[in-house]
């Protein structure tokens, strides 16, 4: 990192987003999603925040809601990540679906599934290969998670807030 690099960390706020859900209440969703994030960023320098999708297919996000809890009407998991503020616009969204995914296939391996089968579709960007390892050697080289100090404390103070309930 450069001595001029923003310390600011970008925020995505990702959702593993039921692929059954109607759009008036995933366009509810998203508005809760980044009123929280606003709510849970106030105070705090950021570089800016976008919100990235995983759609899964529906007998998955129904797998999620026992041991995740999520309440009958859910119709998305949201959770917020730091980006480095220097990654450029285009691989924002790839790497915000590529943590939504690590987080998917870590509860699968852990058996929280029930057995249902994951299958996730990234929007890899032009030249890219689909495989997951391919994919992180590429945000590892872009510098995906290359946070300072102060942006490191900054997500850290804003995943806490992020994580309180209401």
């Amino acid at each position: 990192m450069t001595e001029d690099t923003d310390p600011r960390p970008y925020l995505v706020i990702t959702v593993l987003l039921d692929s059954s859900a109607r759009p008036a209440e995933v366009s509810r969703s998203h508005g809760d999603a980044y009123e929280r994030s606003l709510n849970a960023s106030q105070g705090q320098e950021i570089a800016g925040v976008e919100l990235v999708e995983l759609p899964i297919a529906a007998p998955v996000f129904k797998a999620l809601r026992q041991p995740l809890a999520v309440p009958g009407d859910a119709v998305g998991l949201y959770d917020v990540f730091p980006l480095a503020s220097h990654l450029k616009p285009e691989f924002r969204k790839i790497a915000g679906q590529f943590l939504a995914a690590e987080a998917l296939w870590t509860l699968e391996e852990q058996g929280l599934l029930g057995g249902v089968p994951v299958n996730v579709k990234l929007e890899v960007p032009k030249g890219w290969q689909t495989d997951p390892k391919d994919i992180h050697q590429h945000l590892v080289s872009e510098g995906a998670l290359d946070l300072t100090e102060s942006g490191i404390e900054t997500y850290k103070a804003i995943k806490t807030a992020w994580d309180s309930p209401s």
